[in-house]
Parts: structure tokens; C-alpha cells; sequence
């Protein structure tokens, strides 16, 4: 059996990466109480053939054989590897990654911030930032704040970001921010900036990111007008999170026990 498909390839942007094989998977349909579906009873592999010329190719699917189960996990285990395979360097703040995974702490500083709301009006300022830590699980961003400026350890207790567009699960609410595509050890000022960059517009969840007497926004408004030289990290409010236990959470959204 040959069967005829376009000319195929990826670009990893260093290299490009050519169709080379092709599985057919064969099944019957079962029903159930959620209707019919099909269900895989056989598959094969099949060499991917250039039938043509160079300059006018012919890519065909050729005569395969029986796919077992030894190949097909081999196959897998093979991509599983090239995937997680990662020979960067990991920087100082990078606490832990994975493909699936990372979470990184910012030091403390002044950073541009940008508001736009009833109370605060439209307003925008350098201001001082306590210590940061970001985690992107799964396509999950979360922000949480620090209240030494050193780097986090398993014992380190985490505190509520005191920004808007936080949620009480310190998931951060992205809004008008220009999230970054993929994780990498290179990438953490990108994710850094789309939050900055983004509008801080309201107040998420129920519970208060910031401690001062007179409440989260009396607190910016003090930032903006320029009445601290450092965050006052006294106004911090406290997580139930430690970062070990944040850390086993992130566990759990992985599928790792």
C-alpha cells in the first residue's frame, strides 16, 4: 500500500526535521452509555518515502509492518527523552524546572507599574517591588512575594503578591499582559515583563494581599506618590504556602505523586 501526502517538515529554528515515518492505527467501534467510540485494536509503521525527485518530490507512505508494543514504547521513551533533554546552565534564580514547569525568584527593586481604575485613576511609576517568586505550571502563572530579598529556600514562608489581578490562589489574573509562549531557563524576564507591562485594574478574591491599616489601594497610592524608597515588606500578608509545599503542589499538577 502506498498512499500519496504533502511534502512534510518542522523548522526548530536552529535545524529543520523531515517526515520520516508514519503510524496507521486501525479500530472498532464500541458503544457505551457515552455513545460510540472507537477503540485501537491494531496499528502499524510505515516508512515515509520520497517517490519523486528533489525537485519535484513525491512523498508516499510505503508498505509497513506490525507496530508491537516493545516498539511503540521504545519509540515513546526515545521522544521523552530528546524532549526533556536540557544541557542549559541553570541560572541562580531558577529554583526548579521541567517541559512542564518553572518557578524562579525576582530580587527586590523598582520597576515601572501602570493603573488603571476608579480609585487610583490612570496613573503609572517606578516604584519599589519586594522580592518576587513566579511559577508557570501547565500554562498556570503565579506570583507570590518574598519577605527577605534572598533566595528562597524549602523552609522560606510565602507571601501574597500585594498586586491586583491576583487571585486568592495566587494564580495571577492576565488580562492585558502579553504572555510569553514556552519555559525556558533564558525566558524568565520575558514572563517578568508581561506582568509589569500589563494593567493593574482590580482587586481579585476575597482575601487582602497587603496588610496596610487602610487597605491594598491606600498602599499603592503611597507607592506612587513616592513615600517609600523600599517596599515596606511589613505590609506583606502570609500564604499557606512554604515553598516546599508549594513545591508539592506543583508535584500534583504534574501527575507525580
Amino acid at each position: 500500500m502506498n498512499q500519496s501526502i504533502n511534502n512534510f517538515g518542522l523548522s526548530t529554528g536552529e535545524t529543520t526535521i523531515a517526515l520520516s515515518q508514519a503510524i496507521l492505527v486501525y479500530a472498532n467501534e464500541t458503544k457505551s452509555h457515552s455513545g460510540t467510540a472507537p477503540v485501537a485494536t491494531y496499528a502499524t509503521v510505515h516508512p515515509v518515502q520520497n517517490f519523486g525527485t528533489e525537485a519535484n518530490p513525491n512523498f508516499q507512505i510505503a508498505a509497513g509492518r506490525p507496530l508491537t508494543r516493545e516498539a511503540l514504547l521504545a519509540m515513546f521513551e526515545d521522544l521523552a527523552k530528546k524532549h526533556s533533554l536540557n544541557t542549559d546552565i541553570i541560572p541562580e534564580h531558577v529554583l526548579s524546572i521541567s517541559a512542564d514547569h518553572m518557578v524562579w525568584w525576582m530580587p527586590a527593586g523598582e520597576r515601572n507599574v501602570f493603573f488603571n481604575n476608579k480609585e487610583l485613576g490612570k496613573r503609572a511609576a517606578k516604584v519599589p517591588h519586594p522580592a518576587l517568586m513566579f511559577a508557570v505550571v501547565k500554562g498556570q502563572w503565579y506570583i507570590f512575594a518574598l519577605a527577605k530579598n534572598e533566595r528562597p529556600t524549602a523552609e522560606t514562608a510565602l507571601q501574597f503578591a500585594p498586586y491586583f489581578n491576583v487571585y486568592d490562589s495566587c494564580a495571577i489574573c492576565t488580562g492585558s499582559a502579553r504572555v510569553p509562549r514556552g519555559i525556558s531557563a533564558n525566558a524568565t524576564g520575558e514572563w517578568e515583563k508581561a506582568f509589569f507591562d500589563s494593567e493593574f485594574t482590580h482587586i481579585n478574591g476575597k482575601e487582602k494581599k497587603a496588610t496596610h491599616p487602610r487597605g491594598e489601594y491606600a498602599l499603592w497610592k503611597e507607592l506612587l506618590d513616592g513615600v517609600y524608597k523600599t517596599f515596606p515588606v511589613e505590609f506583606l500578608a502570609p500564604t499557606q504556602f512554604t515553598l516546599t509545599t508549594f513545591m508539592t503542589a506543583v508535584r500534583r499538577a504534574l501527575g507525580a505523586q
